[in-house]
């Protein structure tokens, strides 16, 4: 299953006016380097899911991974109040 940009704004009832990116053709090296750039993929790791998921795509599981071990990065850079 997929959510979509219009399934949030119908559950959300936020109105969608604009686009809020461009499109372009995007290369695998693009793809690799965004992948490694926003969600801090390794190189291996950007082109292993590339070639899963055929292009700028990540599986959900993969996704909440990603988001996971960042905030728990974040959490252990933060030192408890005293």
């Amino acid at each position: 299953m997929t959510v979509t940009l219009d399934d949030v704004a119908c559950l959300l009832d936020i109105p969608i006016t604009v686009r809020l990116i461009e499109e372009e053709e995007l290369d695998h090296d693009k793809d690799i380097e965004l992948l490694q750039e926003e969600l801090y993929f390794t190189e291996a790791e950007a082109w292993a899911e590339v070639k899963t998921q055929f292009g700028v795509h990540v599986s959900c599981t993969k996704l909440k991974r990603r988001y996971e071990l960042r905030l728990n990065m974040c959490n252990q850079l933060v030192e408890p109040a005293s």
